[in-house]
């Protein structure tokens, strides 16, 4: 069966050529390559038309600059194939990383197949490795994506059967496209399979995220977290609440993280009314859940800091050994 992949592409020079290169290596054959290039102001354009001249499965959209949405809804337009997958222009994935989903999708008649995937930094790589198949239903597949656990809402580690986005599109404008998305394929699909296997090469560009400093788009992903809320209620599917409720403390915490530690990276005092927020929310109802298995530690360690106010969060990535040790994890050292 033909398996469609969207690749949206925009500024990625540097990465588009060992994108392309692991997608034409598949063993998976039956593949049908949609690039869309995003309005790139780069040589991007150029090198998915050079590929395009050797392997006559690529098909490129050149559009105007949209966001990752818009290039990702403009591919959906598209496609004809049975299955859908995607991949993001500055990531590559291993040459049988469809032929496993594909098989995945065979033999166990599933609507979306998941693998593992590698997050890659500068300095090491992250990743499972068990190898190990669960079979979930469709709420199973929803709880254990609302708990963030073994799925995820990223797009890109998966195939889906094409009929799933007859009626679901990426918003438009929206940073964590995923979250406002992933959630609903999952509700529709009858069966989601998942194997531990890395197959997909997540790079972490280093230190971006803190580098670049922190965004008040990131609280898009609290506003599609609210929007699952909503949803669950209408479906009256209560029961994932408390595993909802948890994430959105979760998301809390790495949101005052991000400010905290890029604020002293950087030197900067900036979003520091944001941060207050943040740190009055967290306090209100966190204590009490610092036993709770599903808070990451990072969550334990922030809701433990901000119990006096946000000025100890501020003040302990100050200190050069957690500033050092940040560093060191994201790759900037």
């Amino acid at each position: 069966m033909k398996i469609s992949l969207i690749i949206a592409a925009y500024n990625v020079e540097n990465y588009i050529e060992k994108c392309l290169e692991s997608i034409i290596s598949q063993t998976h054959k039956d593949l049908e390559i949609v690039v869309v290039n995003d309005g790139s102001t780069d040589n991007t354009l150029k090198l998915i038309k050079n590929f395009s001249e050797i392997d006559n499965r690529i098909i490129i959209i050149d559009k105007p600059n949209g966001g990752l949405s818009s290039a990702r809804n403009a591919g959906l337009d598209i496609v004809t194939g049975d299955y859908i997958g995607f991949i993001d222009g500055d990531d590559y994935i291993k040459e049988e990383m469809y032929e496993k989903l594909h098989e995945l999708c065979n033999v166990s008649q599933c609507d979306i197949a998941v693998c593992g995937y590698i997050r890659k930094y500068s300095n090491r790589e992250v990743l499972s490795n068990t190898k190990k198949i669960i079979h979930y239903s469709s709420q199973q597949a929803l709880e254990e994506l609302i708990a963030s656990k073994n799925l995820h809402d990223y797009a890109w580690d998966k195939i889906y059967k094409k009929e799933l986005f007859e009626d679901i599109r990426y918003p438009i404008g929206k940073m964590y496209e995923d979250v406002f998305t992933t959630y609903k394929l999952f509700f529709k699909a009858n069966k989601v399979v998942y194997i531990d296997e890395p197959l997909y090469y997540y790079i972490q560009r280093d230190g971006s995220i803190l580098r670049k400093g922190f965004s008040e788009k990131q609280f898009d992903q609290l506003e599609a977290l609210e929007e699952i809320k909503k949803f669950l209620k209408e479906k009256q599917l209560t029961i994932y609440n408390e595993i909802l409720e948890t994430r959105i403390l979760n998301v809390k915490c790495r949101m005052l993280f991000d400010i905290s530690a890029g604020n002293a990276l950087n030197k900067t005092s900036l979003h520091t009314s944001t941060a207050t927020v943040l740190a009055k929310s967290i306090q209100k109802k966190s204590i009490h859940k610092l036993l709770n298995q599903r808070i990451s530690l990072l969550s334990k360690i922030i809701i433990i800091l901000s119990l006096p106010g946000n000025w100890l969060v501020r003040l302990t990535m100050g200190f050069y050994p957690v500033k050092n040790l940040i560093e060191r994890r994201v790759g900037l050292k």
